[in-house]
């Protein structure tokens, strides 16, 4: 452990340029609470060999993968949001030129589309979802645009190339509705002009070939999987195949994930019911359904067990977890991550601490509170 001073100086350290963390495929998709690329970077490199497994069970968009494949390790990502592993997807699948020309011929194809629509000719087939309130969160025009995108998305036959546009599209959905913004759940009228949807993909689009590309040249050709799946049960991974865990739970009662990708979901059509049913310490259990911090750590505790079982012994997990309110009251995220990492066969060899008020975008600013801390615990696998 004698290197963790230099991850403590890598977390703490101010950007000296811009996209310093948002580098190659790292800005493909908005997600709540990413953790910088730096950190697993830093903790695969000390952990891990080339050829290792690295396993993150909270993947959110894949910030782990990308930096495992990048350093010629093998990774797993699980998450139970399907926005999260469309992403993860995307980030991590290396393009030949073929793949890029794929995406190149489809932009003028779905712009001559919408242009064809608004002179009132149909020259494609294409469905609008259907759910509550859709014309509060969507313009008319906007709903066509997305349409005629997504049918021509959903006639690629290259796997790699529909993730690929899929997360383009997934990413612009926020940015052409009515929702004030990615972290603020509300109407307002933003007067999205006519071909405004489309521009917003393409340009998406290119900046993600410009990105993708050169992520092909610089990384490895290690394996990247990927399940849509609830940490609590990792019953695809067998005992003892993973070299190091990177990740970071949810903090309890901080945000509610399936809100944050609620129009996404629904455009590409998966079932944000269950994700919300499932989601561990969404704000829409402790807050609106008034659940018991008890809750969140029991399954915490079984996801740990879970940790524990696949990961190999005297192996680590570097877990980063934030520090929570519930009624009123702080609720020390160390304090019981101690307790189930001695419930679950983990030793605490390290904890850095420091204050989320600078370093949390929540999803309403309520929420804030200048005595909660985040935690990065480093956990060695002691199991019998």
């Amino acid at each position: 452990m004698e290197n963790n001073k230099k991850i403590e100086d890598i977390i703490f350290e101010k950007s000296n340029g811009v996209g310093t963390t948002t580098y190659l495929t790292h800005n493909f998709h908005v997600y709540p609470a990413k953790f910088i690329p730096q950190l697993p970077h830093k903790t695969i490199l000390t952990f891990t060999k080339e050829g290792d497994v690295v396993l993150d069970p909270f993947c959110g968009c894949g910030t782990t993968l990308v930096e495992a494949k990048l350093l010629n390790r093998h990774s797993i990502g699980i998450d139970l949001n399907p926005i999260a592993i469309l992403a993860s997807k995307a980030k991590t699948n290396k393009f030949n030129d073929n793949d890029i020309n794929i995406v190149k011929e489809l932009i003028p194809k779905i712009e001559i589309d919408i242009y064809n629509h608004y002179k009132g000719i149909k020259t494609i087939n294409y469905d609008i979802p259907i759910f509550y309130n859709i014309y509060h969160w969507f313009q008319k025009n906007v709903l066509n645009e997305l349409g005629i995108i997504k049918a021509h998305i959903e006639n690629v036959r290259n796997d790699k190339v529909k993730y690929f546009m899929k997360t383009a599209f997934s990413s612009i959905i926020v940015i052409v509705s009515n929702q004030e913004s990615d972290t603020r759940y509300a109407a307002i009228n933003k007067n999205i002009e006519n071909y405004r949807t489309f521009n917003e993909f393409s340009k998406k689009i290119n900046d993600m070939l410009y990105r993708i590309a050169d992520f092909s040249k610089k990384a490895s050709d290690m394996r990247v999987e990927t399940y849509t799946e609830n940490s609590e049960n990792m019953h695809f991974l067998e005992d003892n195949t993973i070299d190091h865990i990177m990740t970071s739970p949810p903090y309890a009662n901080t945000y509610d994930y399936y809100l944050y990708h609620k129009f996404r979901m629904y455009w590409l059509g998966y079932d944000v019911k269950k994700v919300q049913k499932l989601e561990i310490g969404s704000r829409n259990r402790h807050s609106s359904k008034k659940e018991n911090i008890s809750i969140f750590i029991d399954s915490l505790e079984k996801c740990m067990t879970e940790m524990n079982r696949v990961l190999k012994r005297d192996k680590y997990a570097v877990v980063v977890i934030g520090d929570c309110v519930i009624k009123g009251d702080v609720i020390k995220a160390d304090d019981f991550m101690k307790d189930i990492s001695q419930k679950t066969g983990f030793e605490i060899v390290r904890k850095i601490s420091y204050n989320q008020k600078d370093n949390t975008k929540l999803f309403n600013p309520k929420f804030t509170n200048g005595d909660k801390l985040e935690h990065i615990l480093f956990l060695r696998n002691v199991k019998k």
